[in-house]
């Protein structure tokens, strides 16, 4: 347990330290998500063994990081001509690797070439949004953390009923249940801290209550998603490189769905 809460205050520094190193230049944070995103990459191919060939993860791995400079330099258009090339690749190894390859095999290494790496890219969007990028950015990190602690706790002590046992033994309907209230309670901590504290305009906090409940059943999504694919492929973790924790994949499971919700609704805000 002690190495864990090391390993997880040690991630939570690396985080912020990148996160306000954005106001010397925003690169650093890009560098950071390239780094995310290709560890990430990494496991999720190692992970499916010899399901898939070399080539395939290989394939894969390099779209993933080819995604995050081609989207910071060329925007859409460089996202679009990245993973249609990861798309292309992957059909072109079942042509050419045709004795080794597989139907399941192209599938995984799609699965590579997009996961993690196409959810991280929000969380660089919202970064870089000109209006609210701070709040974004902030509540990223907030709503899954307290989901996850709250379902823990909440589980713990009131959990009997099984959420999804097959997939996910000790996640219980209370715990769930907790895991809303406590992304709701970390977004209206957010909102509460940028509205009198900061006296920063925002949004209402009915938008954020909105973003906390959606956020945090995101957060549940994305870590019983990550479980399914664990089991599906026969293994306990993702990695070994966090001591305690497993994997990248095993720590950021829970905000990759968050990205796309968090940067959508305050895109959306700066719009309204």
């Amino acid at each position: 347990m002690l190495k864990r809460i090391i390993t997880g205050a040690a991630l939570v520094i690396i985080t912020v330290s990148f996160f306000f190193l954005r106001d010397i230049t925003p690169v650093l944070f890009e560098i950071y998500i390239l780094i995310l995103s290709t560890l990430g990459a990494f496991e999720v191919a190692r992970a499916t063994g010899e399901k898939t060939t070399f080539l395939q993860k290989a394939a894969a791995v390099a779209v993933s990081a080819a995604s995050v400079p081609a989207s910071w330099y060329y925007k859409g258009d460089g996202i679009l001509f990245v993973y249609g090339a990861g798309v292309l690749l992957q059909l072109a190894l079942l042509v050419i690797e045709y004795k080794k390859a597989t139907l399941e095999g192209v599938g995984l290494g799609l699965l590579g070439t997009f996961y993690p790496s196409f959810l991280l890219l929000f969380m660089t969007y919202a970064n870089a949004l000109t209006e609210y990028s701070l709040v974004a950015m902030i509540l990223i990190f907030v709503i899954s953390p307290f989901s996850d602690t709250f379902a823990y706790f909440t589980g713990c002590a009131f959990g009997k009923k099984k959420m999804c046992e097959e997939i996910s033994p000790k996640k219980t309907i209370a715990g769930g249940i907790g895991g809303i209230v406590g992304g709701i309670l970390g977004a209206l901590g957010v909102w509460a801290i940028f509205s009198f504290a900061v006296d920063y305009n925002v949004p209402s906090v009915v938008y954020f209550i909105i973003t906390g409940v959606v956020g945090s059943l995101l957060t549940e999504f994305g870590d019983l998603a990550e479980s399914a694919f664990k089991r599906k492929i026969g293994i306990k973790d993702m990695g070994k490189i966090l001591p305690g924790h497993g994997g990248i994949m095993d720590r950021i499971d829970s905000i990759l769905f968050t990205c796309p919700l968090v940067y959508a609704c305050f895109a959306l805000a700066a719009i309204i």
